[in-house]
This record gives C-alpha cells, sequence and structure tokens, in this order.
C-alpha cells in the first residue's frame, strides 16, 4: 500500500489529478467500502448515500492530501 500512497501523493505534487475507484460491500448492516488502488484501508458507511464522500475522506487521510486533490469513481 505504501507504494500507491506514495505514487499518488507525488502525482498530486506534480499537479495530476488521480482517479480512485471504489468498490463496494454490503454485509446486511453496513457498506464496506475499498479503493481498487490502495486495498488495505477499508471504512463501513451506514447506507450507499455516504459512500463517495467516505472514500474521499479515506483517500486524502491515507495520502496526507486535501480531499478535492483527486477524483473518485464507482469501478
Amino acid at each position: 500500500m505504501e507504494h500507491g500512497v506514495s505514487e499518488g501523493r507525488a502525482a498530486i505534487l506534480r499537479g495530476e489529478r488521480p482517479v480512485y475507484h471504489v468498490t463496494t460491500t454490503y454485509d446486511g448492516a453496513a457498506v464496506d467500502v475499498r479503493i481498487r488502488e490502495l486495498p488495505i484501508i477499508h471504512l463501513f458507511v451506514p447506507d450507499a448515500t455516504g459512500v463517495i464522500a467516505g472514500a474521499r475522506g479515506l483517500i486524502a487521510e491515507a495520502l496526507g492530501v486535501d480531499p478535492s486533490a483527486f477524483d473518485v469513481e464507482d469501478a
């Protein structure tokens, strides 16, 4: 995962806008949100309405960048 983090951070510092892809699974109680490019990190959100915002916050925290510095899409 460290490679993905450093690669994403470096792209943003070069002025690029990387795209991160979100995958989800529902376990009956919450939605498990995972990021294809950062496979070790994930979080649970109560329902599908919080997926993109939750993913954006998770990615920003992992990279140590502003949440508006990259794009997030459904995988």
